[in-house]
């Protein structure tokens, strides 16, 4: 589950990064939670982990989600034959 929520930074008393924030709502959900009884004790440890942060793609997979428009040769490169040979005496 993914809840997104939009906190102006001028809330807080001293300044926190979103990993902070993130950590202590997924903290604080959790003892709520199990305060109330919608979770069971020896969840808690799982709903309070701190998530993995998600893996960035390659740059493959970044070119691969591109859509497939243009014509191959918008982007090919132009012939070059190098610089003439030049002959000394």
């Amino acid at each position: 589950m993914r809840i997104i929520m939009e906190i102006r930074e001028e809330a807080f008393r001293t300044p926190k990064t979103p990993q902070q924030i993130a950590d202590e709502m997924r903290q604080a959900a959790a003892v709520f939670w199990v305060a109330r009884g919608d979770v069971a004790p020896e969840a808690v440890n799982d709903l309070a982990a701190a998530t993995l942060p998600e893996k960035e793609g390659t740059l493959m997979d970044l070119l691969l989600s591109m859509p497939n428009v243009g014509e191959d040769a918008d982007f090919e490169r132009p012939v070059d034959y190098g610089r003439p040979v030049v002959e000394f005496d």
